[in-house]
């Protein structure tokens, strides 16, 4: 074998494992997340209805053909004679007896056309039209609304990630601080400077630093799966992301004012669109309904042919000029009274109208609410990491005068592993109020429809 084969595994496998970044993140999950495709095949749907909704609009033909025999059996049957009776008076009479009719068997054809073209109906046909179109803007402005669920939530699930590795590279450093500390401790104690005590203080310390990290793994691991199932992977426990370059450096800006984001969502959620579309629906519905009270006007044309013979002369499938039946009417039916259904139909459609707007003022309070959540909740989170930035450093010029006390004998370990500790939670509490409040932007963007 060659041995560039031998390689070609470990390529493939090296490709598969290449960290992907957010922006491949989201083209991914366009592609492949299960939620998506469920949301586009029913948008999908929908537009079938609508192609659907004009059969009551357009003409109609329809072909019949008839192949095959007529067959009497025979029978005793009670025969009509007419005759004369003789002279002087001859009159018609009528001579009843029971006679046997032999078998009889006949070939039968027929052929028939029939075209039946709408004039009116009521407007019923094309405010269902008009429904179902209605119906589709709404199917899409869902699809587009699950567009924007699935982009936050794969740019959440992504920061998770991010979160989880670097929250994991972090504990690992502590991990490393403190075995330099567990070295410096032994050094001082073997030159007689430290107790005993503090030997098994700082392994203690590295210990609990070293579960720390070890439970962080588990952690990654279940981060990175959650981004796979939201891309329409399976679970892949070795997935990475390129974090932003900018992360560490991110600028967190004021969002505008409340009725200000309120306006934004009015015009861009797709919720809110898909509402609305469903309102107009709702009153198309009605019009369908109120078609029920007037007559229904339709033209109908139709050419049929039937003999014994299926071709020749005298054959229905023939000459076409000859031997046929053609009719052409102007039908109208006029229910006058079905029981109240109409009137049924047409408060159950004003129901269904009133429901929609119901529902459509339900989801711009929800809305709203999601707004005033966000937006509260980023500006907290964006006050939270500009302090968390400077706990930072004061937690890191604290660990640095500690690490110089205690190697000039002049502070004591405990100091130190104070100082380590607290460097350790103010950089996961920097790192985790940035990502938070990415996300928190994230959302916000979200509930205005993705126009921040």
């Amino acid at each position: 074998m060659h041995p560039l084969l031998l390689l070609l595994p470990l390529a493939l496998a090296a490709a598969e494992a290449a960290p992907i970044t957010l922006d491949e993140a989201l083209a991914a999950a366009a592609r492949s997340n299960v939620d998506l495709k469920i949301a586009g095949t029913d948008r999908s749907l929908v537009g079938v209805e609508e192609y659907a909704s004009w059969a009551g609009v357009l003409p109609r033909l329809d072909l019949t053909a008839n192949f095959g025999n007529v067959y009497t059996a025979p029978s005793v049957q009670n025969i009509t004679t007419v005759y004369l009776t003789p002279d002087p008076n001859p009159t018609v009479a009528y001579r009843y007896a029971l006679e046997n009719v032999p078998a009889n068997d006949v070939e039968a054809y027929s052929l028939g056309l029939t075209l039946k073209v709408p004039i009116f109906d009521g407007m019923r046909n094309w405010a269902t039209i008009a429904r179902a179109k209605a119906l589709l803007r709404a199917a899409d402005q869902t699809y587009d609304e699950a567009s924007l669920n699935v982009a936050f939530d794969v740019t959440r699930r992504f920061y998770e990630v991010v979160r989880a590795e670097r929250s994991l590279k972090v504990l690992q450093e502590a991990v490393q601080r403190s075995e330099i500390l567990v070295r410096r401790t032994d050094a001082l104690y073997e030159a007689g400077r430290a107790p005993r005590s503090e030997t098994w203080a700082a392994r203690v310390t590295l210990g609990n630093d070293r579960i720390s990290a070890e439970q962080q793994v588990s952690r990654v691991s279940d981060a990175r799966v959650a981004l796979a199932i939201a891309l329409g992977r399976g679970a892949d426990t070795e997935l990475k992301v390129v974090a932003p370059q900018n992360l560490d450096r991110v600028a967190f800006q004021e969002p505008p004012a409340q009725d200000a984001l309120v306006d934004l969502a009015v015009r861009k959620r797709p919720l809110l669109n898909a509402s609305e579309q469903k309102v107009q629906a709702a009153v198309q519905e009605i019009r369908s309904a109120q078609a029920g009270y007037y007559p229904v006007v339709s033209a109908q044309a139709s050419y049929n042919r039937q003999g014994p013979y299926i071709a020749g002369t005298q054959g229905v499938y023939g000459d076409p000029t000859g031997q046929y039946v053609a009719n052409f009417a102007i039908v109208v039916n006029w229910n006058l009274f079905e029981g109240r259904t109409t009137a049924a139909n047409v408060q159950r459609a004003n129901l269904n109208e009133e429901r929609a707007k119901l529902v459509a003022d339900q989801n711009l309070l929800n809305v709203t609410g999601e707004i005033a959540r966000s937006s509260v909740l980023y500006r907290t989170l964006s006050t939270s990491a500009v302090l968390a930035e400077e706990n930072f450093k004061s937690a890191r010029e604290n660990l640095q005068l500690a690490e110089r006390r205690y190697d000039a004998g002049a502070g004591t370990q405990v100091e130190v592993r104070d100082a380590l500790l607290n460097f350790t939670r103010a950089e996961l509490t920097l790192l985790t109020t940035r990502i938070d409040a990415i996300i928190a932007r994230a959302d916000l963007n979200r509930a205005v429809g993705g126009a921040l």
